[in-house]
């Protein structure tokens, strides 16, 4: 197939990364080789199939070879769809939950926690993907296994299937937030460092 020898190698996906990522941007062969990780011989081996199916411009000023991505490929934008940054489809993925919970039940808040909140999400979706940390936080106590069965429900019928990803959502009430700011490692770090994506943090005293 012909996508083999477009994507056939750790190199050429790299290097279509490095180049959809800034379409707009020419890169000397060196730059193209220090962004991309791949080192100057295997850039040299392997971009120039990439040259001759058009997805990749190529041109040499003096001795200095100059790429850049073909926007108007047809591959450019299923490629730009695949590329894109993992941290925006989770935020993506996040925002569908955030959605879906405060439509239907009484929230008061929900805070991002963890590597999410810290733009920090790890490549590999495969072998050991991050997760999607979220504290969903309701006004009444009787909406917290209403809204976590509701949340899971959601999640296993739409999230999974779509991203195939697991995420475990945290539901508490209002009142057990405001108390765990005391003692409660988890609801103190989300009061420090968690990203609000609705509402607002819950005080102690308010």
């Amino acid at each position: 197939m012909y996508l083999d020898r477009i994507l056939g190698s750790a190199t050429k996906i790299n290097i279509l990364y490095t180049l959809i990522s800034n379409p707009k941007r020419s890169f000397f062969e060196k730059e193209l080789a220090g962004e991309s990780g791949c080192s100057l011989s295997e850039i040299n081996r392997q971009i120039g199939g990439l040259v001759s199916a058009n997805l990749v411009l190529f041109q040499k000023m003096a001795k200095v070879k100059i790429y850049r991505i073909n926007e108007s490929h047809f591959l450019f934008k299923p490629l730009l769809m695949l590329f894109r940054d993992l941290n925006v489809i989770y935020e993506e993925i996040a925002k569908k939950l955030v959605g879906f919970s405060t439509k239907k039940f009484n929230v008061a808040c929900v805070i991002l926690i963890g590597s999410l909140s810290r733009r920090a999400i790890k490549s590999d979706i495969v072998e050991s993907p991050s997760d999607i940390d979220l504290i969903f936080v309701v006004k009444k106590d009787s909406d917290v296994k209403k809204l976590k069965d509701a949340l899971i429900e959601y999640i296993n019928s739409e999230i999974s299937a779509t991203y195939g990803i697991s995420i475990y959502p945290i539901v508490v009430s209002e009142d057990y937030y405001k108390k765990g700011l005391i003692n409660n490692s988890l609801i103190i770090q989300a009061q420090a460092e968690g990203k609000v994506l609705y509402g607002s943090k819950p005080r102690r005293f308010s």
